[in-house]
């Protein structure tokens, strides 16, 4: 009914995304290695305690990692990577580290089933030159990450569930300050991923009916009907900045949210 588990990773990955976390844009580019980028090198460690419960039918575990990365690359401070040929020249290279606690207990079987789930971890970069060779916090990090999934089947061959997952906003970097040099406004920033866009959550439900259920049957057909965001929930996609246009000593934040309403779906699936 219990177990220890352990476990000793060690990747190299030849290709390396950029994110640039100022931009409102999705401007991530991804660079292969060469002569002027080494590839990413990776080692994990893990140890992880499981317990089952209720004759196996509900399991539980914690897990620690920590993971040492060596050649990460990050943009230095403005860094033009919009249709930039020699990019090379816009990066740094450094060191990085991440490490957490994941917790998890999961009822597999019976009527009402699922899974409640949690991270705690940290994910951080340490480059000379960016951020006065402080460490800062990935584009990755993020402190608090829950996830919530019932389901409940009705009837044989009727079933409802509901997600729920929460996570802490992804880092950004915000400007501190502004001045104007012949006419122009330029913003000063501070610290490198200081500041965080509003946390992420959302709910979504969904009901699956299964017509005629025969474990035996080679064809088996459902209809499935989802709501996505149910209380159309506004997730910042990110934040950007810009002059108030009534106003222009004054500068205006702006969430800039992909989807922010409830999106319905219906599914027809044939499995044989």
């Amino acid at each position: 009914t219990s177990s220890l588990k352990t476990s000793y990773n060690r990747m190299i990955q030849n290709l390396h995304l950029i994110s640039n976390t100022n931009s409102p844009t999705p401007l991530d580019i991804w660079l292969p290695t060469n002569k002027y980028i080494k590839p990413l090198i990776v080692n994990q460690f893990a140890a992880g305690y499981f317990r089952n419960f209720m004759q196996n039918t509900v399991e539980t575990s914690i897990e620690f990692y920590y993971k040492d990365m060596q050649n990460v690359l990050d943009y230095k401070d403005g860094a033009e990577l919009f249709l930039n040929e020699d990019l090379e020249t816009e990066l740094l290279n450094g060191s990085g580290y991440a490490y957490g606690t994941e917790l998890m207990i999961k009822k597999q079987e019976g009527d009402f089933n699922g899974w409640i789930s949690y991270t705690l971890a940290r994910s951080m970069r340490e480059i000379p030159g960016i951020n006065n060779g402080n460490p800062y916090p990935s584009t990755y990090d993020r402190t608090h990450d829950i996830s919530i999934v019932l389901n409940h089947e009705l009837r044989k061959n009727l079933s409802l569930s509901a997600n729920w997952i929460f996570s802490t906003g992804n880092p950004v970097t915000y400007p501190a300050a502004k001045y104007d040099i012949q006419g122009n406004t330029l913003f000063y920033y501070s610290a490198r991923n200081a500041n965080r866009i509003p946390a992420y959550h959302r709910l979504d439900l969904s009901a699956t009916y299964n017509f005629r259920k025969n474990e035996h049957k080679k064809v088996k057909q459902s209809l499935n009907l989802s709501l996505y965001n149910v209380y159309a929930r506004r997730n910042a996609y990110s934040i950007y900045f810009r002059q108030n246009e009534s106003n222009p000593s004054v500068i205006d934040a702006t969430r800039l949210s992909i989807i922010g309403s409830i999106i319905p779906s219906i599914t027809y699936n044939i499995n044989f």
